[in-house]
């Protein structure tokens, strides 16, 4: 099977996982491993597009929804897959990757599964939420002991539960 692993990675969490991915089921696939930000269009198409991304707005971010778009990723097999900074269980985590799945799904691809894990925040965000919880003290991310405190507890991740998480999930679909 012909299978093209895509991911667009800021701060080296989904990548991370991209490469757990790509470890757990290269040996027996033909996947060619594509790290978005080179920006290229697509030459070839694939049996299988396996793409991965960070949150952004409780979406995917915009530089994945470009490669979609420039790709024309049509009527096709997808497995998707994201980093968060939020633990899985959190209502943020399940909004995003649910949002992912609709922008998939309005090119009419398949969606055969989806997984998402925790990725440590980017610390430039903590300064975007201050600067704009100064602006508006009512901004909904405020500053706070909690978030923080979530911040913190990111740090480490993807840990190696969230690689086993990854590289088991992989294993079932393909």
């Amino acid at each position: 099977m012909k299978i093209l692993l895509a991911y667009s990675s800021k701060t080296k969490n989904t990548k991370k996982v991209a490469l757990e991915i790509y470890n757990t089921i290269n040996e027996d696939n033909n996947v060619t491993l594509f790290d978005i930000k080179k920006g290229k269009i697509l030459k070839d198409t694939y049996d299988l597009y396996i793409l991965g991304c960070w949150v952004d707005k409780a979406t995917a971010n915009k530089n994945m929804v470009r490669f979609i778009e420039n790709n024309k990723i049509e009527n096709k097999k997808t497995i998707l897959f994201m980093t968060c900074g939020v633990p899985k269980e959190h209502e943020h985590a399940k909004e995003s990757i649910d949002n992912f799945k609709k922008l998939i799904e309005e090119n009419s691809n398949e969606v055969l599964s989806t997984f998402i894990c925790q990725g440590k925040i980017d610390p430039k965000i903590i300064l975007v939420f201050k600067f704009l919880t100064w602006r508006n003290p009512d901004f909904i991310h405020k500053v706070d002991d909690e978030l923080l405190k979530m911040v913190e507890d990111s740090k480490t991740h993807p840990d190696s539960q969230d690689l086993h998480d990854a590289r088991e999930w992989i294993k079932t679909l393909l």
